[in-house]
């Protein structure tokens, strides 16, 4: 009996790891930071950092393309502007030398995208947001997991995410319904067609929480590169005709 109990925790043993080791390749953005120099008319050095305790690795001549982050009420042509390769590394610190297009300038902000392989426990929804630079807080402003977590998430602990956003948009929508009653407008098409604002955020549920980001990860331009309260940019989604993605 007791060989049977310790080849069944070894088994399982064996299954985390296995879990732990499991890569997969994916586009990842980063932020560059304010750290831009140009060093001839099409070169332009610039820099990125990976995530405190992130599990990635960028190499040498790592090749990568630069977009803009979107901005509300600027026009950026967020189509790519360039690229370039890593040219040096100075311990968390990861320069690349890029080659603008014709009439580009860097911004700070601006996205660079590299193909990483990555070690993931689960390859869910809220990885495929989260390699878009994007990160999602309650409406109190506390971030519901910071950028290394991703890639330690399971089923499980990704559904209980997911349930945590649907609770804070809940809690929003009855805030904002006791608070501000004459803002509870009346909404137009889509999925909500005909309920109020404030109401239908009550009772959301986490199929049309998955169903948005489902949206999000086909559509990522407007939001890569940001930091959300996820009950704010829901709720524009629900007044927007919930924009889905058609499953075949």
């Amino acid at each position: 009996m007791r060989r049977i109990i310790v080849f069944i925790a070894v088994l399982f043993c064996c299954k985390s790891l296995m879990a732990q080791t499991i890569t997969t390749e994916k586009v990842f953005a980063f932020k560059i930071t304010g750290y831009i120099q140009k060093l001839n008319d099409s070169i332009t050095l610039v820099q990125v950092m990976l995530p405190d305790a992130s599990p990635l690795t960028i190499a040498e001549k790592q090749l990568g393309v630069l977009k803009h982050c979107f901005k509300q009420g600027v026009e950026l042509d967020t189509a790519i502007i360039g690229w370039g390769r890593c040219q040096l590394i100075k311990g968390d610190y990861y320069y690349f030398g890029i080659h603008l297009y014709k009439n580009q300038q860097v911004e700070e902000g601006d996205l660079l995208y590299l193909r990483l392989t990555v070690p993931v426990a689960y390859n869910g929804r809220l990885l495929d947001v989260t390699k878009h630079a994007i990160e999602f807080t309650r409406v109190t402003d506390e971030k519901f997991l910071f950028a290394a977590d991703i890639f330690w998430l399971t089923r499980e602990k990704e559904a209980a995410l997911l349930d945590s956003m649907i609770s804070d948009i809940h809690y929003t929508g009855s805030v904002m319904q006791q608070q501000m009653p004459d803002q509870n407008q009346l909404i137009k098409g889509g999925l909500y067609d005909g309920k109020k604002l404030f109401n239908a955020m009550q009772v959301a549920t986490r199929t049309e929480l998955e169903q948005f980001l489902n949206y999000i990860i086909a559509r990522p331009t407007k939001y890569a590169g940001h930091s959300w309260k996820v009950s704010e940019i829901f709720a524009t989604w629900m007044v927007s005709e919930t924009p889905r993605v058609i499953e075949k």
